[in-house]
């Protein structure tokens, strides 16, 4: 959930570290960071009932997880912001082509970030319920009874 806080507030005002916050961080604060923040923090709060309930969390639920999580650094990277000296990335400032390459895999990165979250958090939650089992155990008849033939 901490991750999840964590990379919503770099997305949203990351740029701002650096200097190069502008206008779009409003916007940026009120869209892509609302969006990651409540995908990772629910995915976080189904991974710890997952614990709490004694079921296993799946490896691919953290893949996806992971995923979403790199992905949002490096969106948060990418973003480009309107400054006084026009758009600008963190990565590539305000210089060209550095800057047209880094706005072209901004949204990429976004999407990408957001779909491995979402499937993230379906995961999560449907591995917060158990798994359900189509046999309960191999003996399940009694094995004194006498087997009749078909």
């Amino acid at each position: 959930m901490v991750a999840g806080i964590a990379v919503a507030a770099w997305i949203s005002f990351g740029r701002h570290l650096f200097g190069i916050g502008g206008d779009l961080t409003i916007i940026y604060a009120a869209t892509l960071g609302v969006i990651f923040a409540a995908l990772l923090v629910i995915t976080g709060l189904a991974v710890g009932r997952s614990a709490r309930r004694g079921f296993e969390t799946r490896a691919i639920t953290y893949a996806f997880l992971v995923a979403s999580v790199v992905s949002g650094i490096l969106l948060g990277l990418t973003l480009p912001d309107s400054t006084p000296r026009g758009f600008q990335t963190i990565i590539s400032g305000p210089t060209e082509p550095g800057l047209g390459i880094a706005i072209g895999i901004a949204n990429p990165l976004g999407v990408i970030g957001i779909a491995t979250a979402i499937i993230a958090l379906v995961l999560s939650i449907r591995d917060s319920r158990g798994r359900i089992t189509l046999v309960e155990s191999w003996g399940d008849e009694d094995e004194s009874a006498p087997v009749e033939p078909a």
